[in-house]
């Protein structure tokens, strides 16, 4: 008998779900296209050929400030509920608890920083 009854369900939905990627998997391999041809492997985005090569590559710091961007903001969304609860339930524990927090975001922000993330050339 497994120790933990209650979390048989959640097993079960695990194992289905790497059966299902299993079985997704091992079917690309089956019906997908078998032959490769230069047109086929030839990059394609949005209907339109290359032209010409690109002159340079497209910096990468957009993306990267972007991900910073929803990284902060979904962070700072987290203070609500704590925010809620800080006055009703948690009293001083939470005030812990968000100061620990405001600590372990400030010491990322600093590393983001002095990596120079948010610096453009």
């Amino acid at each position: 008998m497994l120790p933990f009854p209650a979390y048989v369900p959640i097993f079960i939905l695990i194992g289905l779900a790497i059966v299902f990627a299993a079985l997704v998997t091992g079917l690309t391999f089956v019906l997908g296209p078998k032959k490769p041809s230069p047109e086929k492997l030839a990059p394609y985005e949005s209907g339109i050929r290359d032209i010409e090569p690109l002159r340079r590559r497209f910096p990468v710091k957009y993306l990267v400030t972007g991900m910073l961007f929803i990284i902060f903001d979904i962070e700072a969304v987290s203070f609500y509920p704590l925010a809620v609860l800080l006055k009703s339930d948690l009293k001083v524990f939470g005030l812990i608890e968000l100061v620990i927090f405001l600590a372990i975001l400030l010491i990322a922000y600093v590393y983001v920083w002095r990596k120079g993330a948010f610096q453009w050339e």
